[in-house]
């Protein structure tokens, strides 16, 4: 397996990998973080922690949060991935996170983070990065079709005994959070991802352009060996027939082939300064 970089992210995002909602600040040299959404709960309480009124997670000291993250990914069967603690949290009194993206997942991801600090920790959802998102080349294709998980693993939540709400139920089971195609059309509204497909086409413009350039270049050779060659076998005629007029022009067809050559060369000799003329100005 092989770490993906930073462009190597973005040049598999809409074709192996989808993220929504996109966020080019979010993407780092070899990762990508990812924010909380508002539906997190507490293990101790099995209580939602999401505080309305400040638009805040709150989690207790001692407490462990279940957050879902604002986004939602889908990795073709080609990526696996890794879920890393940033260094900001952590440093702050969050637990290590380490838990695995399955290839062929689809839905946002559930994430546990412990408080073992003395004081509460607050995270924005949809603003504060809290866990790091690597993805990797898989040496081969899964053979898995499913990956087997549900997409925000809601089944957890309910193991637990943590019963949503029906608004809850709703938010976690959007259409695009289960359907590839659906995913896909949501990252296409993001700004972000935009301007990649933007440079996209100008990249694979400038490729078709380049592609054309060359193959003209070729062309060109090649019609230079053509004039170039005509010209000395029609040269190498009209010499042997100069030097052998004595001998030929006694023949019917010696004027009307020499007048021809000759005519011919002339002809070759302009098209051939003119095809130069040409080349040289486009490569000025």
């Amino acid at each position: 397996m092989s770490t993906l970089s930073d462009q190597d992210i973005k040049r598999e995002l809409g074709i192996n990998i989808y993220i929504y909602p996109y966020n080019k600040g979010n993407l780092k040299g070899a990762n990508y973080n990812l924010t909380a959404s508002e539906f997190a709960w507490s293990l101790k309480t099995r209580q939602r922690i999401y505080n309305s009124q400040e638009k805040k997670i709150i989690i207790d000291p001692g407490d462990t949060a279940l957050i879902e993250t604002n986004e939602s990914i889908w990795v073709s069967k080609k990526i696996t991935g890794t879920y890393h603690s940033r260094v900001t949290q952590v440093s702050h009194g969050t637990g290590h996170i380490g838990t695995t993206l399955d290839p062929n997942y689809i839905g946002p991801s559930l994430i546990a983070v412990h408080n073992h600090s003395a004081v509460k920790i607050e995270l924005i959802p949809e603003q504060t990065p809290f866990v790091t998102l690597v993805f990797q080349y898989l040496s081969s294709e899964s053979s898995k079709d499913q990956h087997g998980n549900k997409h925000g693993r809601t089944e957890i939540l309910g193991e637990l005994g943590i019963i949503l709400s029906t608004d809850e139920k709703n938010a976690l089971d959007k259409p695009y959070m289960s359907d590839r195609e659906l995913l896909f059309s949501k990252l296409e509204e993001c700004e972000d991802y935009k301007i990649i497909k933007g440079e996209r086409e100008i990249k694979a413009t400038q490729t078709k352009t380049d592609s054309e350039n060359k193959n003209k270049k070729i062309f060109s050779k090649q019609l230079y060996v053509t004039f170039v060659g005509l010209l000395i076998i029609l040269v190498v005629s009209s010499w042997h027939l100069q030097s052998n007029q004595k001998k030929l022009e006694q023949q019917s067809w010696y004027q009307a082939t020499t007048s021809s050559i000759n005519t011919v060369i002339t002809i070759l000799s302009a098209s051939f300064v003119a095809l130069l003329t040409v080349d040289l100005e486009r490569r000025i």
